[in-house]
């Protein structure tokens, strides 16, 4: 006997197996959650949940409740609690900074911070801004911002309150040789050059001078400029690279600058992750600069993608002497993790190694000859003799 099915028991039908398949999802998805949430070493995220259900339940003053600052708030308690500096969580208008700060422009005074030894460090003021005018140096200790006391503060939060609308005024109390003096200094926009190329003429040629003051997204390109000036110049007896204040970026670009003085497949710096995997980032070549005399000036504001640059070019080339004062030592590899709402993770991922297996944070790279500066800029003239009496 046939029997006859009716169109609508088959949308019935067709209805109630979807439901089913929804239910079946939605419970191994819960599970999944459940097991999350729930992990063998103990630790319970449900937490979380009940503190927020309290909050929204029952917190008296209901017009502050911000559901998305509550989110963002959580998750910067995470990044804070992993006790790295280098560690960053920027919710979607702090993420619009940080990238301004990768384009090299921004407002505020012109500095670049970090943690060491638990206090906060100036790195390096850039050049020609309101913080190297105003005094600012490398290794100003920030003791207040504002009057502030800023010493539990995470980096990124630091930063933001240094930084403001242009025409505005910060206070920093800054602390050099024992000694604690404020600083009140006007913001302004800040354009940061990438790199700049001097010829110093002598009795017995031409010195090029080449400063490069960040490892932004387009210094490997201007660089490459440079260089290509440097190498159609008649009679030039050597290079000066100048990374003193640098407090570096983008490792990407540190090793395509290395590239131009270093022969193709040698070795730049070798990355470690945390399972001690390890990778060598490799020169493209074609290194044209690598017969040249180099003299790399460094200092106590020499950091990051600095310092692998000047490990590269020191332990490959026997024409490199290094001069001026030990390195800041940043050793540690930070990616940049674009999030799904705008946000920005930088989670340190890496420690790096030079080619020879020196590990420098928190160490620095002593230079061959330790001159410290002065107000004529007696580095520099050091750098100059030493290549003209070669």
């Amino acid at each position: 006997m046939k029997i006859k099915i009716s169109k609508e028991i088959i949308v019935v039908f067709s209805i109630c197996l979807g439901f089913a398949a929804g239910f079946f999802i939605n419970q191994k998805l819960n599970e999944k959650i459940y097991t999350d949430l729930y992990s063998e070493d103990g630790i319970n995220l449900s937490v979380l949940g009940e503190v927020w259900r309290n909050i929204n339940q029952n917190f008296v003053f209901e017009d502050k409740i911000d559901e998305e600052k509550m989110v963002y708030g959580a998750i910067k308690g995470f990044v804070s609690s992993l006790d790295d500096p280098y560690t960053s969580f920027f919710d979607p208008e702090e993420a619009e900074d940080f990238q301004d700060d990768l384009d090299g422009k921004f407002d505020g005074i012109g500095i670049q911070i970090a943690k060491k030894e638990d206090k906060i460090v100036v790195i390096s003021p850039i050049k020609n801004t309101p913080a190297e005018k105003a005094g600012i140096i490398s290794g100003d200790v920030i003791r207040k911002v504002n009057d502030e006391d800023i010493s539990t503060l995470a980096i990124d939060m630091i930063v933001k309150k240094i930084r403001g609308e242009a025409g505005t005024d910060v206070a920093l109390t800054i602390e050099r040789n024992n000694i604690e003096k404020i600083f009140n200094i006007k913001r302004d926009t800040i354009i940061v050059p990438s790199s700049e190329l001097e010829f110093i003429d002598t009795s017995n040629g031409k010195i090029a001078t080449l400063s490069i003051f960040q490892f932004s997204e387009t210094t490997s390109k201007d660089v490459k400029e440079l260089t290509n000036k440097i190498l159609n110049t008649n009679n030039v007896k050597g290079i000066v690279l100048d990374l003193r204040n640098n407090p570096g970026g983008l490792v990407s670009e540190a090793k395509n600058i290395a590239s131009l003085f270093l022969e193709k497949d040698l070795q730049i710096v070798k990355q470690c992750d945390r399972s001690e995997e390890c990778t060598w980032l490799k020169s493209d070549g074609p290194g044209k600069l690598a017969n040249y005399p180099i003299v790399i000036l460094i200092n106590e504001g020499t950091a990051s993608a600095a310092e692998i640059l000047t490990g590269a070019l020191k332990d490959n080339l026997e024409n490199v002497t290094t001069l001026g004062e030990t390195s800041f030592g940043k050793g540690l590899v930070q990616r940049v993790v674009y999030l799904s709402d705008g946000s920005i993770l930088k989670i340190t991922t890496e420690k790096w190694y030079t080619p020879n297996g020196m590990q420098i944070h928190e160490i620095g790279i002593e230079p061959d000859i330790n001159i410290v500066n002065d107000e004529e800029d007696t580095q520099i003239k050091k750098a100059i003799e030493l290549i003209d009496n070669k």
